[in-house]
This record gives structure tokens, sequence and C-alpha cells, in this order.
């Protein structure tokens, strides 16, 4: 007997989450995957141990909240809750739903994952998502994984370039100052079939991303 994958567990606990909201509002819930663990699906790059939920319609976060659903109680009393945020802290990993809208013209792709028809973010969205809405605190797992996705399909991240911009100065200048902490940190992480060393995802960043800097940055 094959024993599930920690991507599996978090999944179908969030399922179990999303069809007890699709019940409460007699309702379709309009969502899909995305964040490392869609990466980790599709590169293989790394371990993920959270995986992120994405839902368009903030009036349904309440949904997700132990204060409000039974389901998500059962789960878990450990949760941190914000206007277009809930984190749920479970004993193996953890479930993030986040109210967002995507970015690029074309998102999603539909793939079946646990007998399930899911959208799942393409790795351009994810990319334009990391950069667009938290590119200024910039991760070690963030740094691999958009060298991982420039490694493997570059024209990802041409797809994301509109959404660069914003964050990019911030991005390579946390890598910059905080090069100690980001490398021990790097060296951390869970890695799967990714060779990339810290001193190569620094230099893709660099590469990639000074060319978005505004003006006044540099």
């Amino acid at each position: 007997m094959e024993t599930e994958a920690l991507w599996e567990i978090l999944l179908g606990n969030a399922l179990t989450l999303i069809d007890d909201a699709v019940r409460r509002t007699g309702q379709p819930v309009d969502w899909s995957l995305g964040g490392g663990t869609v990466l980790m699906l599709r590169l293989n790059h790394r371990q993920s141990k959270d995986i992120d939920i994405f839902i368009s319609d903030q009036q349904l976060l309440g949904l997700f909240s132990p204060r409000l659903s039974d389901f998500a109680s059962a789960l878990t009393d450990d949760y941190d809750e914000s206007s277009g945020h809930i984190k749920l802290f479970l004993p193996r990993g953890e479930i993030d739903i986040v109210v967002a809208t995507p970015l690029i013209e074309t998102p999603y792709e539909t793939v079946t994952l646990l007998s399930r028809s899911i959208k799942l973010e393409r790795s351009a969205e994810i990319i334009a998502k990391k950069m667009w809405h938290r590119g200024d605190r910039a991760t070690a797992r963030d740094l691999l994984d958009f060298a991982s996705v420039y490694e493997s399909d570059p024209k990802s991240i041409t797809e994301a370039s509109p959404f660069l911009s914003r964050h990019a100065y911030e991005f390579l200048t946390q890598i910059s100052l905080r090069q100690a902490i980001m490398s021990a940190s790097f060296d951390a992480i869970d890695k799967l079939d990714s060779t990339l060393t810290f001193s190569q995802c620094v230099e893709i960043a660099e590469m990639v991303l000074r060319p978005y800097c505004t003006p006044r940055a540099l």
C-alpha cells in the first residue's frame, strides 16, 4: 500500500473545506491551486510542506476560518487570519487560503488530482503572483523557485514579465543585504532534483530582474 504524499494529505483536507463552503453557500467556489507545491509537482525541484489555495471572492474567506467552520476547526485550532488570507497550521504542514485574482491572460491548466478536476496555476502565474504580491519579502525558497522556473521554462518568466518590475529591486536588495542568512536558509531547503547552488540562483535572479529595476532604484 502506497503512503500518501504530504501534498495529497493537505490537498485532501483543503478539498474538504472547499466542499463544505460549496454546501454552505449553495454556489460553486472559484478557486485554483498554486504556489510552491504546484512547482514541486511540475519541476520536482524541492519539497513543499504547504499548499496555496487561491479564491477570487473575499466574502468567502471566512468559510475557511476555524472561527466559523466546524470542518476547519476539526482540522486545527492553530491559525493566522487577516482580511485577505488564512493560514491553517496542521501537524505536518500548512494550508494557505489567499484572496487573489489571476494576473496573466491564461493563468491555469486543468488537471486531475485526487480524482478531481482542479485548476492548476501555470508557472508564469505562480511567478507573477510571487513577485507582484510579495517580491519585497524574498525568501530562499522564492529564489530557488524563480531560478528553477527560469532554468526549465524561461518562457514562463517572460510571460510573467509585466509583474516583475514592482518589486524587482527589493527582491535583489534583500538577497544582497541578507546574503549569509539567505544562503543558510537555501542550504536548509529539502531539495529533490534541483542541483542549482545559491550563487547560481542569485546570478539568474540578477540577470533576469536587474533590467526590471526602476531608474529611481538603480
